[in-house]
């Protein structure tokens, strides 16, 4: 019977013990001798742009981050949601493949507990400068709680090393045909953060996206579309829906530069993906001068229930 039990054979020797013995009953579970559960401690955390809002008949709080900050747990276990996106690599240059999404990440029921957390939030790659025979720039990763969304890949340029272009989504493969793209989900994550390239054809491939590969040239001199990015809800802004990690769209060769998945840059020649968006640069238009677009800076957004 718990602390009741214990005193079962004590006599009862002053009038208090009527006090302590109706303390007992209303401290204890009548009957089974554990104690009532205390109180939950209410959640608190603060860091980043918050916005409550309501999805599904649930009412969230958000913490939204455009740049790398803390996160930090003042009270309470709890668990969260979040989203991580990488920066969206560069694009390349001289006929350059469109650069790659960044890695695009959902992790739910996230036990957490009182502590800071760092929040990193990638940069976007720079696109391939001119005159050097280089490739676009991985964007930098995006991480919270030892899990990251890893950078977009590089665009190719033409005679680049293709270092860059594996990534988050795979940088596009620049012109002349036969000239690789980037792998996407490098490294790999369950389930996978974004898609691979599209290859150099007559003109460059797109990058990929979050939502599905970058392609190849369609022919006719034209760059490939950047692959599509992905939507989320996870509250940031008024809107309550986004679209993160579209691929840059492809380089030209005497057509026109490809379409840019959602957020990705295109179709305007070496246009930069989105900011805090993760989208790829676009792959610069011809040969000679020019320089691929800047890929856009990644974002994290941390929910838990209201």
């Amino acid at each position: 019977m718990g602390a009741r039990s214990s005193n079962r054979n004590k006599p009862q020797n002053n009038r208090s013990d009527g006090h302590l013995l109706e303390y007992f009953r209303s401290t204890f579970v009548r009957g089974g001798g554990g104690t009532n559960a205390p109180p939950p401690i209410p959640f608190s955390a603060t860091g980043g742009t918050t916005q409550p809002y309501s999805e599904g008949g649930f009412n969230y709080i958000s913490h939204t981050f455009l740049s790398s900050s803390n996160f930090i747990v003042n009270s309470g276990n709890d668990t969260v949601d979040f989203l991580l996106v990488g920066g969206g690599g560069g694009g390349g240059q001289d006929i350059g493949g469109g650069g790659g999404g960044g890695g695009y990440r959902i992790l739910t029921n996230q036990p957490i507990t009182p502590g800071t957390y760092p929040v990193i939030v990638g940069n976007g790659g720079a696109g391939a400068p001119a005159p050097t025979v280089n490739d676009g720039s991985r964007g930098g990763d995006s991480s919270f709680n030892s899990q990251t969304a890893t950078g977009g890949g590089g665009g190719r340029s033409r005679g680049g090393p293709g270092a860059n272009a594996p990534g988050g989504s795979g940088g596009g493969g620049a012109y002349p045909p036969g000239t690789s793209a980037g792998n996407g989900d490098t490294p790999p994550t369950s389930p996978l953060q974004g898609y691979p390239g599209g290859p150099g054809g007559n003109a460059a491939g797109g990058g990929g996206g979050a939502g599905g590969p970058g392609a190849g040239p369609p022919g006719g001199g034209n760059g490939g579309p950047g692959g599509a990015g992905a939507e989320n809800t996870y509250r940031y802004g008024p809107s309550n829906v986004q679209a993160y990690a579209g691929g840059g769209g492809g380089g030209q060769h005497g057509g026109s530069i490809g379409t840019g998945g959602h957020g990705g840059g295109g179709p305007s020649p070496s246009v930069a993906g989105a900011t805090n968006r993760g989208g790829g640069g676009g792959g610069q238009l011809t040969s000679g001068g020019g320089v691929g677009g800047n890929g856009g800076s990644g974002i994290v957004i941390i929910r838990y229930l209201a």
